[in-house]
């Protein structure tokens, strides 16, 4: 028997049906989302687990969509990448003061990122203007329990790199020697 294999507009063509998406928001709010269900087959496919991470993943699409809306709305766009606005800004963290290393790359919390000063969301526009460089654990930090004084900024960017995430156990964990170095290094640097 020949089979014959699909060409690869064929299968390209497959790839892409079999990733459209399941589920989408239909409204609700954070904690009381509702959802439509796009496919009922495969969504009656999938496993508990699965429907989770679809519905996780529609949210996280809506969020990115209204964030997009936003900044389209905001006003003018500058193109720039971290390494230009660590160049700018002399590779310090706007937010804990401490030197941001280059060779970092996410999801380390050390890794550089960009940080708006005026958030998007409270009006900010995406500017060089209005961006500045941070750690990313230091601007995720900030974005969730409000700004802190550098050295608190500093401590909280130390213990993450000593313990890791949030969970069960965590202090109970034995941090191996590069972290140690890089949380004292952290600490150790002095405002810039």
């Amino acid at each position: 028997m020949n089979e014959q294999r699909p060409s690869g507009a064929q299968e390209d063509k497959q790839n892409r049906k079999e990733r459209l998406h399941v589920v989408e928001v239909s409204g609700g709010r954070p904690g009381q989302w509702t959802f439509d269900v796009l496919d009922q087959d495969r969504w009656c496919g999938l496993t508990e687990e699965e429907k989770k991470a679809e519905r996780h993943r529609a949210i996280k699409r809506r969020q990115n969509r209204r964030r997009a809306q936003r900044i389209r709305e905001s006003g003018p766009r500058d193109v720039y990448t971290p390494a230009q606005i660590g160049d700018r800004d002399g590779w310090r963290c706007v937010i804990c003061h401490s030197t941001v290393d280059r060779t970092f790359r996410s999801p380390h919390p050390c890794s550089p990122s960009v940080h708006h000063l005026v958030e998007i969301m409270a009006g900010g526009t995406d500017t060089l203007d209005n961006v500045a460089l941070a750690h990313l654990f230091c601007n995720s930090d900030s974005h969730t329990w409000g700004q802190k004084a550098p050295a608190a900024a500093r401590e909280r960017l130390a213990d993450r790199v000593l313990y890791g995430k949030h969970g069960p156990g965590r202090r109970n964990r034995t941090p191996g020697a590069d972290a140690i170095a890089l949380a004292a290094q952290i600490m150790g640097d002095i405002d810039g």
